[in-house]
């Protein structure tokens, strides 16, 4: 069962015994199964590439035995000092511009647009603050942080910081700062039940009207990307501003998914190949995927099924019941994976769907041998394919706005 141990009493019982075994029994074993190539999970790994695997698949079982961490940012704390974090506060979307199928899942989990919130990174105005309206042709990116929806934030001492930093410093012809917001996270037992599907949806709509009505960027000037959970949130708001045709709020100019988690129902778990179970030893994110935390937390009230059967929460799920013409009309998309991945299978499916429906010519895909989930969220601890990484974003983006 997941998070089993998260009450205080057995949490303090848990790591009284764990902290030990990892210190002793398993630090040691890391230790030697990554000193020797051929006991490392992926022989081209170096030293400090297997260690590192090994210790982030534990972190991540353990946070799963134990509970997630809270968000670090704090609004009320965060907004009296905007200037120290970047922190702006978001308006809700107003209700007009909340459509179709999404407004119709949003009557059925009882969630609506709320005020939010996200932090700047970049440059400043003359005053030295942040959240200046557009310059003249001013590109901006706008990012969604990973988590498995049910954690992270935008907050500069997240991890996700790492990526948005990365960005502006190795690909400065093409924006000089980025917004990242905190969308609300899900919840469920044995925690209470929160911000079910489609609250994120909703408040991402609401990041993306504050760029571009509230400071005047222009649709075709952002760039919405995110890692992880944040990768699938980037898709699926493109393909909800290019399916609702909102007046004001045209599809972004690009997106940039890296390491998108598209397939939330593991339909993929199981076929032949399949890259949960062959990468075993070569991710972290097993837990995430099979506790079926996030399922849970997304669906509210909706049925079990839907995780598999609708192409918002699984987009590249393979028990959709059609998916011709889902990915119409994508702006030009990049896709960063590794082939060490536990999710690589989905992420495949889901560039070819969008090849089909949206060309060929509109999707740039990556694939890193022998990288893990979201390896540019570790900073310089990936070198050297994190600057080579960088380094075809930059180009790619260089294509896209002709710089």
């Amino acid at each position: 069962m997941t998070f089993t141990y998260s009450s205080p009493f057995l949490k303090v019982i848990y790591l009284l015994i764990t902290v030990p075994v990892l210190l002793f029994v398993r630090l040691p074993y890391w230790v030697l199964t990554s000193a020797v190539p051929a006991l490392r999970p992926r022989r081209s790994w170096r030293f400090q590439r297997a260690f590192l695997s090994q210790a982030l698949s534990s972190a991540t079982a353990i946070m799963y035995d134990i509970g997630l961490p809270g968000p670090e940012g704090n609004p009320d704390k965060d907004s009296v000092k905007p200037e120290a974090t970047g922190f702006v506060w978001v308006d809700a979307a107003p209700s007009e511009l909340v459509v179709g199928e999404i407004a119709e899942y949003a009557r059925k989990n009882h969630v609506a647009p709320t005020r939010v919130y996200g932090y700047w990174y970049g440059a400043k105005d003359a005053a030295g603050k942040h959240g200046q309206r557009a310059g003249k042709d001013e590109r901006v990116y706008y990012h969604l942080h990973g988590g498995g929806h049910v954690t992270g934030s935008g907050h500069p001492a997240n991890g996700t910081a790492n990526i948005v930093k990365g960005l502006l410093e190795k690909c400065p012809r093409a924006f000089e700062r980025a917004f990242a917001l905190d969308y609300r996270v899900s919840s469920s037992a044995p925690f209470p039940a929160a911000n079910p599907f489609p609250a994120s949806i909703l408040d991402i709509i609401s990041g993306y009207r504050y760029l571009v009505e509230t400071l005047g960027f222009a649709p075709s000037n952002i760039v919405v990307g995110g890692d992880s959970a944040g990768g699938h949130l980037a898709s699926n708001l493109g393909r909800y501003l290019i399916a609702s045709k909102l007046p004001t709020l045209a599809p972004p100019g690009a997106l940039l998914l890296l390491s998108p988690t598209m397939d939330w129902a593991n339909t993929h778990l199981g076929t032949p190949g399949s890259t949960l179970d062959a990468h075993k030893s070569s991710d972290f994110v097993r837990p995430v995927m099979l506790s079926g935390y996030t399922t849970r937390s997304l669906l509210g009230t909706l049925d079990a099924g839907e995780a598999a059967t609708n192409a918002w929460l699984s987009p590249a799920s393979l028990k959709l019941a059609s998916t011709e013409g889902l990915f119409v009309g994508y702006p030009p998309t990049f896709i960063l994976a590794g082939t060490a991945e536990q999710t690589l299978d989905a992420m495949r499916t889901f560039r070819d769907r969008l090849v089909r429906d949206s060309g060929a010519e509109k999707v740039r895909y990556v694939e890193y041998t022998d990288m893990f989930h979201d390896f540019l969220l570790l900073g310089t601890m990936t070198e050297p394919e994190r600057s080579q990484a960088y380094a075809e974003i930059g180009n790619w983006l260089s294509e896209v706005y002709d710089l």
